[in-house]
């Protein structure tokens, strides 16, 4: 292995740690005691609630998206842009599914979350 590979393991692996880190610790002592101490309309409303923890563990996800995309650059190269169309549709998919169920169809976001996994997805089958 050189030097290259050690960095850009030593980067999945920090993307690794910092997308545990944020969902788990930011949920333990971020979100949880900023909803049980509401103290304003916005916690107060439940919806709200949700699109909060929801957009706070989207960018764990994204992070974990990007430790894929970095593996692909590194140790794949002959598969990125199919492997990072794959992987991105998928992440995607499972994020505006988790959404619409989540919220019940109530968010607006999910329909353009959904398409954005499906398109880029479907794309993954159409590149060489």
């Amino acid at each position: 292995m050189t030097g290259f590979d050690y960095l850009i393991i030593a980067a999945i692996a920090f993307l690794i740690i910092t997308a545990l880190l944020h969902s788990i610790a930011g949920e333990h002592f971020l979100i949880k005691p900023m909803f049980k101490y509401r103290g304003n309309k916005v916690l107060e409303n439940e919806f709200a609630r949700l699109i909060l923890r929801f957009a706070w563990h989207l960018t764990s996800v994204l992070w974990f998206l990007l430790a894929v995309i970095l593996y692909l650059l590194a140790f794949d190269i002959d598969n990125l842009n199919h492997g990072i169309l794959l992987y991105t549709g998928l992440a995607f998919i499972g994020i505006g599914v988790f959404d619409l169920i989540a919220s019940r169809g109530k968010h607006i976001g999910w329909p353009s979350l959904l398409a954005i996994g499906v398109c880029t997805l479907s794309a993954s089958f159409l590149v060489n």
